[in-house]
């Protein structure tokens, strides 16, 4: 008992940080390209500016994910939030193009700890409670989306950097609040002078080569296509669905934001109360395949979607499939792989993500402007279909996985 209080602790004050980060994300994220307009940028500029932010985390997860491994969890959360505020900071004071291009790769840079927040909820859970502790993980970030965008829209009646300089202050609460409460929960690796001493070393492996062999791993591998082919679709209807909208329905922007709202209360129910209970009753890959299976066929019934409650349970099945995937994704993908590499594995996969992330809406545009308004859906629905072809074999765990465990003690933070 003492040791799962002790266990809830830091994946509490974690899903906490993880919420006050994407609050902050949200605050910015819809008020962007119009500050990148007030400062001259193109319709193509905004979309440049919006993706060297994704370019960072993918290059800069797997780097911050071996570093957690390497040196603990909590300076790497710590140091990413510093960075994040910096970034911020240097957004509100842009006064060009450039140095905005500049302050969100550096933002990017600093948003690239999400693997290693998964990697503090894979340190301090057992295995039969991974998935309700990926799934609080989840949920923050969704209840971040919801409520960041109306704490900015609010916000902007005080000026366009306003949003900015509030979100910065949020950051830098963020890193107050893991230097103060958040214990580190990664062993630390022997030193040489224990080594010397007598303990057993540990080979010194390479980033590179680390990461290679994280790659070969098949059922790791498998979980990186899963991940890849699901964000490519999700974010395929994130971007095309405003202009589906106001093609089918007439509606603006403020119709669609209610129901990027209703995708986000969606996917905060699943992740946040549903998984657990669903992956102990099920198991992780089933609750994974069933997931696929909903997102499939809700980017599949969508361009069907010529009524509104057509299309609300089309977007419902889409929204629930995708909480059950990013979170069983990930906790697989802890469960498959060795302890000491939970964090660059589980930054791997949030890399592939990052992937999609880049992609995805430049595809779905080509796609749209190719086949039409339900083009994009379509295909994101034959993405996930091939998703689940690929999951659909059993996924081998790792030792540490095949039995109970309790959960482990803290190390103490210094």
């Amino acid at each position: 008992m003492r040791a799962n209080r002790a266990s809830q602790s830091p994946l509490l004050l974690m899903a906490l940080t993880v919420l006050i980060d994407f609050t902050g994300f949200g605050i910015i994220i819809p008020l962007l390209p119009f500050w990148a307009e007030h400062l001259g940028a193109s319709p193509v500029q905004v979309g440049l500016i919006l993706t060297v932010y994704s370019l960072a985390q993918l290059i800069f997860l797997p780097v911050l994910g071996r570093f957690s491994d390497r040196f603990g969890r909590r300076p790497i959360i710590l140091w990413s939030l510093v960075i994040e505020t910096i970034s911020l900071t240097l957004t509100a004071l842009s006064g060009s193009l450039t140095m905005l291009l500049v302050a969100r790769f550096i933002g990017g840079m600093g948003a690239a700890n999400l693997g290693t927040a998964q990697a503090v909820v894979s340190d301090t859970t057992t295995p039969a409670e991974r998935a309700k502790g990926m799934g609080f993980i989840g949920a923050a970030i969704g209840v971040g989306f919801v409520l960041g965008p109306a704490i900015g829209g609010g916000l902007t009646t005080l000026g366009l950097t306003a949003p900015f300089w509030f979100a910065a202050g949020v950051a830098l609460v963020n890193a107050a609040l893991v230097f103060f409460l958040l214990p580190e929960t990664r062993a630390k690796q022997p030193t040489l002078a224990a080594q010397a001493s007598g303990a057993p070393a540990q080979p010194q492996v390479g980033f590179v080569a680390e990461l290679l062999a994280t790659l070969r791993s098949p059922a790791v591998a498998r979980l990186i296509g899963v991940n890849l082919l699901y964000t490519l679709a999700f974010t395929a209807m994130e971007a095309m669905y405003p202009l589906f909208s106001q093609q089918i329905f007439g509606w603006g922007a403020t119709q669609n934001a209610w129901i990027f709202v209703f995708v986000g209360v969606i996917m905060v129910i699943v992740q946040g109360g549903l998984v657990g209970r669903l992956a102990k009753l099920w198991g992780e890959q089933t609750l994974l395949l069933a997931g696929l299976a909903l997102l499939a066929a809700g980017l599949l019934a969508l361009p069907l979607g010529t009524t509104l409650a057509v299309m609300l349970i089309a977007v419902g099945a889409l929204s629930a499939g995708s909480g059950a995937i990013s979170s069983m994704s990930s906790a697989l993908a802890s469960l498959a792989s060795p302890e000491e590499s939970q964090g660059q594995t589980l930054s791997v996969i949030q890399s592939s993500g990052g992937l999609g992330r880049v992609l995805g809406p430049i595809a779905a545009g080509w796609v749209f402007a190719i086949g039409g308004a339900g083009a994009p859906f379509v295909a994101g629905g034959a993405l996930a279909a091939l998703a689940l072809l690929v999951a659909l074999p059993r996924i081998p765990l790792a030792s540490h996985a095949q039995q109970p465990q309790q959960a482990p003690e803290m190390v103490e933070a210094r």
